[in-house]
């Protein structure tokens, strides 16, 4: 794996301009998952961290030049995916057409007349983005924004069914002759809505799949459903997936955790949680609810993650609301900067290694409540993990205000001496323990530094054998 080769300590000042975040030599693409089914590898068998933006409206509502734009930002940034839609029916300004006028089919909504000059715009988007280092996490016939017993839809949905079966497969079949040699493509099902068993939707929606499979069968598969479930979840779909994911409410562990439970493990990466700036993450205090989202998913099993604001996803669009982002000014928020320090201390880690404490025998006291998986703000739980070696344990301790919090350690599951330090989510800096290195037996408490710097008291506890660079 990749290690990052500068000091975590100075990441703030200079990761803008680093060779870390560029693409590797080559192509880390095509991704695949690893034997142990647990987590991707790159093309060169490296474990490959998700590390994803949300851009659902890229496609249809940016211009070429403006794409490049965006997507030299979140390069630079450190991403190293995007999830977006191919055709986006609701949120974009001439929706369904492209910003150069071209609709996604000749005539309109027949998925057998696909327009070649729309479908060249995609083209090229999708290989900008392997120029970067970016996959691509696509939606070829997003649903629609709705709960299975809606009266009104955002998505494709009635032209799925009206379509019917053999149109849906030769559009899935054109589409996978077209971008067949595209290695950074990752298919995602689906789109907000879980489709009924045995229902006319779930019929033509998974012919869709099977066309592209059809001729690109190498490309992997997940699956975006209705809010708290995981792709695996619809059982038509399920066999076909070879990556799990979550969708839930704020907290994003009960989810992934459920996920990573599952038998015969599939990699588990967070699609789509809360965005910074929707009404649930201003009520908390922005952005630490979306510090939070990450970490929990991260230290629960998953393989990776997809960021997601406002500010970013419409481009510019009338989004839900009614309110129009300057998307430009949104590549800088406070959130999308926090996620390079993400990245930048699970990457230099062996991530892929590490084992959630569900049980509570890593961290054994002041873990707070492990809460319900709804639509309501904050909460104290300890997320933690451990490496199957011994030699790394890490534990979020979430935003509870500004005051300290004091967790307990079985310094035991440690396999030597550790040093101990607190990073900081808010700057990427580390703060030293005092009287570390720790002895790897007994138990041991430690006391957060308190208020980090933004008003918040999130801070992430790593104990290590070895020091990272």
């Amino acid at each position: 794996m990749m290690k990052l080769r500068i000091s975590i300590l100075v990441l703030g000042a200079i990761f803008l301009i680093s060779p870390a975040w560029a693409a590797p030599g080559g192509s880390p693409f095509p991704v695949r998952v690893s034997a142990n089914g647990r987590h991707l590898v790159d093309a060169g068998g490296a474990p490959f961290l998700l590390h994803g933006d949300t851009a659902w409206a890229l496609i249809t509502q940016l211009t070429q030049a403006e794409a490049g734009e965006y997507l030299e930002n979140r390069r630079r940034k450190g991403f190293n995916s995007i999830i977006t839609t191919l055709i986006e029916p609701k949120w974009a300004d001439d929706r369904p057409r492209n910003r150069h006028g071209d609709a996604p089919f000749t005539t309109l909504e027949d998925f057998s007349t696909p327009n070649d000059a729309y479908f060249a715009h995609v083209d090229s988007l999708i290989e900008k983005a392997r120029e970067k280092g970016l996959l691509v996490v696509l939606n070829p016939c997003d649903i629609g924004w709705a709960s299975p017993k809606a009266s009104s839809n955002r998505g494709l949905l009635a032209q799925i069914i009206a379509n019917g079966p053999s149109k849906c497969r030769d559009y899935g079949r054109y589409l996978g002759e077209r971008y067949k040699d595209y290695p950074n493509i990752i298919w995602v099902a689906g789109g907000d809505m879980t489709p009924p068993e045995g229902s006319t939707l779930e019929k033509n929606l998974l012919e869709v799949l099977l066309g592209i499979k059809d001729r690109a069968p190498n490309h992997l598969w997940s699956a975006h459903w209705y809010r708290f479930s995981t792709a695996l979840d619809q059982s038509a779909f399920a066999p076909h997936l070879d990556l799990n994911n979550v969708y839930g409410g704020n907290r994003t562990y009960i989810q992934t955790l459920r996920a990573y439970n599952r038998a015969n493990p599939k990699p588990i990466f967070l699609h789509e949680a809360y965005y910074e700036d929707d009404q649930l993450v201003v009520a908390a205090g922005p952005p630490q609810i979306i510090r939070a989202q990450t970490y929990w998913t991260l230290l629960s099993g998953a393989a990776g993650h997809h960021f997601g604001s406002y500010r970013i996803w419409g481009f510019g669009a009338e989004i839900i609301g009614g309110r129009r982002w300057d998307w430009r000014a949104g590549l800088e928020s406070p959130a999308a900067r926090e996620m390079v320090y993400v990245k930048a201390l699970f990457e230099s880690r062996e991530w892929y290694d590490l084992m959630p404490d569900q049980d509570h025998t890593v961290v054994t006291n002041g873990y707070g409540t492990f809460g319900k998986d709804d639509r309501t703000a904050g909460g104290d739980y300890v997320t933690a993990a451990r490496t199957v070696d011994g030699r790394l344990v890490m534990a979020y301790v979430p935003s509870t205000g500004k005051g300290t919090r004091t967790i307990t350690v079985n310094m035991a599951r440690l396999s030597e001496p550790a040093n101990a330090r607190w990073y900081n989510p808010t700057s990427g800096k580390f703060t030293e323990i005092a009287g570390s290195p720790f002895a790897n037996r007994g138990s041991r408490d430690f006391t957060t530094p308190g208020d980090n710097g933004t008003g918040a008291n999130d801070w992430v506890l790593v104990l290590e054998t070895r020091a990272a660079d």
